[in-house]
């Protein structure tokens, strides 16, 4: 089979793009197949997850998509002892594709906002209870330095796997996202979509958001760049107990 992996973090255009090349039926089906949470089951093992996520992003001509954000790789690591990419590329032919999007703080905003509403997404209103989100320096300071250690984590990654990597930057294909499909595109070997308005997507931006940009920019010139990052909190949970019995170190809660 032949497919691609989109190697990004949340709130990057990562849907947006996805539901375009979803659209056309022929180049797999977009989503985070690695997390349980789609999938709809929890895999006994390697062989299982590998098995579903290949085939939920598959479409009928043999050509599969996935989106995957460090900790999905890092989950099934300890999970199960295998890199996913790493496996999936031996067996498959697989293009990699790092999505960033340039504008961090904004994108930290969103994600903070993501992470305490549960919308991550626009097709999610209307669909999940609101929730009222406040304003947090730390919140969103966490989640800016996460995000920037994810794209970090990307590039050292194909790097040291010595691998091709195409690269996109959101804001650069927010207007015209036809350099993207067509990529795709020619991977997949498939014809290119000439219409690029078939996504339900929107963009959440707003208001608040520049409300929280100016907010957020004030606090940094009055407490510092890490002033609101502070240590991340222990998840309690099975994993976690079972690296404490083990002596291994504890998964901490983030972004």
């Amino acid at each position: 089979m032949r497919g691609i992996a989109i190697l990004t973090e949340g709130r990057s255009g990562s849907n947006w793009l996805g539901s375009l090349t979803n659209a056309t039926g022929l180049m797999g089906k977009s989503e985070e197949w690695l997390g349980s949470d789609y999938l709809r089951f929890k895999p006994s093992s390697y062989e299982a997850l590998e098995e579903a996520a290949i085939k939920k992003g598959a479409t009928d001509n043999g050509r599969f998509a996935i989106k995957v954000f460090p900790r999905h790789l890092d989950a099934c690591k300890d999970t199960f002892g295998k890199d996913f990419l790493f496996e999936t590329k031996k067996k498959h032919d697989l293009l990699f594709i790092l999505l960033e999007r340039r504008d961090r703080l904004r994108q930290a905003i969103s994600f903070y906002r993501a992470r305490m509403s549960g919308l991550w997404t626009s097709q999610h209103q209307g669909r999940i209870a609101p929730r009222i989100v406040p304003y947090s320096f730390a919140g969103i300071s966490q989640a800016y330095f996460q995000i920037d250690r994810s794209y970090a984590y990307w590039r050292s990654y194909v790097a040291l796997l010595g691998v091709d990597c195409l690269s996109f930057v959101y804001e650069d294909l927010q207007p015209d996202p036809k350099p993207y499909l067509q990529a795709v595109a020619q991977f997949m070997a498939v014809t290119a979509p000439e219409s690029t308005s078939t996504s339900k997507f929107t963009i959440q931006r707003d208001s608040l958001t520049e409300e929280w940009l100016a907010r957020f920019r004030e606090d940094v010139a009055a407490k510092g760049a890490i002033e609101g990052i502070g240590d991340a909190p222990v998840t309690r949970n099975l994993d976690n107990l079972v690296r404490f019995i083990r002596k291994r170190p504890l998964n901490r809660k983030r972004f």
